[in-house]
C-alpha cells in the first residue's frame, strides 16, 4: 500500500495547490476593475465546486481502496501465518537433512 499512499499523497498535494491558485486568483480579482471583477469572481465560484467536487471524489476514491486494501490483508492473514509455519518447518528439515549429511 505504500505505493498507494504515496500516489495520494501526491495528488492531496495537486488539491493543496489548486486551493492556493485559487485563493490567488481572489487576490487578483480583488484588484481587478469592476467589469473584470464579476467575471473573475464567476469563474472562481466555478473553479471552487470543482475543487469541491475533485476533493469529495478522492476522499471518497481513498476510503474505497483503503478498505479494499484492509479486507484483502485481514482475508490472506490467515493463510500467510500457515504458510510461515511451514515455511519454517521447511527451513529446519532442511537444517536437519544437512546436519544429517555432515556427521
Amino acid at each position: 500500500m505504500g505505493k498507494s499512499d504515496k500516489s495520494f499523497e501526491e495528488i492531496e498535494k495537486i488539491l493543496q495547490d489548486v486551493g492556493k491558485k485559487i485563493e490567488h486568483l481572489i487576490e487578483k480579482g480583488a484588484e481587478a476593475s469592476a467589469e473584470l471583477r464579476d467575471e473573475i469572481e464567476e469563474r472562481i465560484e466555478e473553479l471552487k465546486g470543482k475543487r469541491d467536487t475533485l476533493e469529495k471524489e478522492f476522499e471518497e476514491r481513498k476510503a474505497y481502496y483503503k478498505e479494499k486494501y484492509q479486507d484483502t490483508r485481514e482475508e490472506m492473514e490467515p493463510r500467510v501465518s500457515e504458510s510461515l509455519k511451514y515455511l519454517k518447518e521447511a527451513f529446519q528439515a532442511l537444517g536437519n537433512a544437512i546436519n544429517a549429511l555432515m556427521k
